[in-house]
């Protein structure tokens, strides 16, 4: 029964992503046609739908600005492999640390961070048995919260 919901699209997703630049709109919708490339074992944007594509569908909003990045909250409506990753990516704002879905021209100068900062903030759903609402947060990372702080202090 849970994995009915999450082939309905019905559990709540919330993930924050700190990334470079500031997007605009600071709210809205990304929506995008994704497809797998076997060859390059990974996800890729693609330009017409086909058989093999799949649309990605994410809710973000900036919740707040740094000289040169954003916190962005990010509420998936779909759930496709990387795919705030390379939502993101295909804006021009990657999420810092990102090294795989950077697009032309990539952000300049980089803000170093030793992973992706990504993180899975809140998660949502009905208990299968009773339909109960369950709801769980995971609060930041200790590594995320320091390039928070950085990007605070950082100058344009």
């Amino acid at each position: 029964k849970l994995k009915e919901q999450f082939e309905r699209r019905e559990p709540e997703r919330v993930y924050l992503a700190a990334v470079h630049g500031h997007p605009t709109p600071e709210a809205g919708v990304w929506k995008d046609l994704l497809e797998w490339d076997q060859e390059e074992l990974k996800q890729q944007s693609a330009e017409e739908k086909t058989r093999f594509t799949k649309q990605a569908t994410s809710r973000y909003r900036v919740m707040e600005k740094f000289a040169r990045a954003s916190l962005v909250e990010i509420r998936l409506v779909t759930g496709k492999r990387n795919q705030i990753r390379i939502q993101a990516g295909l804006r021009g704002h990657p999420i810092v640390g990102e090294r795989m879905y950077v697009y032309d021209p990539a952000p300049e100068p980089k803000i170093e961070f030793d992973r992706q900062a990504l993180h899975a903030w809140k998660l949502g759903f009905k208990h299968p048995t009773d339909q109960r609402p369950m709801s769980f947060e995971a609060p930041l990372p200790a590594d995320f919260k320091a390039l928070i702080e950085r990007l605070k202090k950082m100058r344009s």
